[in-house]
């Protein structure tokens, strides 16, 4: 009876957090104009996504191990009231305080994106196939949705409201996380009859262990931090592709808005198809897309930088897809929340990094930076191919014993001879 209606509830929390997640960043430097600390808005930003980068292995072991709702619904009441704590700080000129809560609230930040996806699942392939679409999708709406309805609230209500909004969605998405099914309990080490206590260090260690040891979380994560990268490098690039292609920087959220449009188109088609039966082969494919379509940006016209940007949309939807539904299928019981949260950590880095790398690259102008994001993508959609392959192999075995009974070898039945008297 408690979760009669967690299918409505979960995905509505997920997009709302999300979108509340989308709006922090652009909420924090508007809000920042309010008071004497402008110069401090950025770094606080960027600690944020730091500390988010830190915090996801130890939130999926934490929800790993509670196997409840609850230290989703902590972790983003916890992320909230950072906020709004730093908005305070940022108001009254207290940066370096400000600063320190961004460190601990960005802790926090994973159960955002890992979280709600490791609880977005069910046993019924078809189902999950659905909510990995609705998962990326989400992403896509919310970075839509963050940065417009900022700006919105931002020319409704003044520096404060954007804040505000902010933090009114990610309460909604608190609301709705108890609505969550703790993720399922691995079976419980024993020796000798006795359980054995694992510590959180050593489930920690676990699901490192899974992502490496596991063929297709191996390349499937590699392929998608190789690709944040780029994806990083593109994105802080888009007002200056912007400049170059239509004259204003302004266009930039014509660009975002064509991508973030034929991502949902892609989602959507797929969603109607059986793209996601093969999941590395679909990564590949659309990893590969993105980068054909960053590579299009390099021609100089106006038609071509949209153009790119829907290829790229195309692309990045499905992308995103493909890696949670192969999440969903690999991530041991006990270990599901630590592998969802520790990938958005890894990506999250990678993006950032990327981010860093672009303005050293983009001083002599926007080809070299776009030529490294595109063969990020290449390369990244190769390894994404090795996802697809260890898929392949890990099914051979599996096919083989699924035999039917009449081809296996006739049984020797066992014969009673009649014990002569005596």
């Amino acid at each position: 009876m408690l979760y009669r209606y967690s299918a409505i509830l979960v995905p509505v929390g997920a997009l709302v957090s999300r979108v509340g997640d989308d709006m922090a960043g652009t909420a924090i430097l508007l809000f920042a104009y309010a008071g004497s600390a402008q110069g401090d808005s950025a770094t606080v930003f960027g600690l944020l996504s730091v500390a988010a980068a830190v915090g996801g292995p130890v939130f999926g072991v934490w929800m790993d191990r509670a196997h409840s709702p609850a230290p989703l619904t902590l972790s983003l009441i916890a992320f909230t009231g950072g906020l709004v704590a730093i908005g305070f700080c940022l108001l009254h000129g207290r940066g370096p305080l400000a600063m320190v809560i961004a460190v601990l609230a960005g802790l926090f930040a994973p159960a955002v994106a890992g979280g709600w996806s490791a609880s977005l699942t069910t046993d019924d392939p078809t189902r999950r196939r659905r909510l990995a679409l609705f998962d990326a999708s989400s992403y896509s709406i919310a970075g839509l949705l963050g940065p417009l309805l900022a700006g919105l609230a931002y020319v409704a209500g003044g520096p404060a409201a954007p804040l505000i909004v902010t933090v009114g969605l990610l309460l909604v998405g608190s609301a709705c996380a108890p609505w969550t099914r703790g993720p399922a309990p691995a079976r419980t080490p024993r020796r000798g009859g006795v359980s054995i206590r694992v510590s959180p260090l050593a489930d920690l260690r676990s699901g490192f262990g899974a992502i490496t040891q596991r063929p297709r979380l191996r390349w499937a994560t590699a392929s998608s931090c190789i690709a944040f990268f780029g994806f990083g490098m593109f994105l802080v690039l888009v007002p200056a592709i912007s400049t170059a292609r239509f004259g204003t920087p302004a266009a930039a959220g014509a660009i975002l808005a064509v991508l973030t449009g034929f991502a949902l188109i892609a989602n959507a088609v797929l969603a109607r198809g059986r793209g996601l039966e093969r999941p590395g082969t679909a990564l590949t494919r659309a990893t590969a897309t993105v980068g054909a379509g960053i590579l299009l940006i390099l021609i100089p016209s106006p038609v071509a930088a949209l153009l790119a940007a829907a290829v790229i949309g195309a692309g990045d939807g499905p992308q995103l897809a493909a890696l949670l539904h192969i999440r969903h299928l690999e991530a041991p019981a006990g270990l599901r929340t630590q592998i969802f949260t520790t990938g958005a950590s890894l990506k999250i880095t990678a993006s950032g990094l990327g981010a860093l790398a672009a303005g050293p690259l983009s001083h002599d102008g926007l080809t070299a930076p776009l030529v490294v994001a595109a063969a990020a993508h290449l390369v990244s959609a190769g390894v994404a191919r090795l996802a697809g392959r260890a898929l392949t192999i890990r099914q051979s075995p599996a096919g083989a014993r699924a035999r039917p009974r009449s081809h296996a070898a006739p049984r020797c039945r066992r014969r009673t001879l009649p014990v002569p008297p005596p």
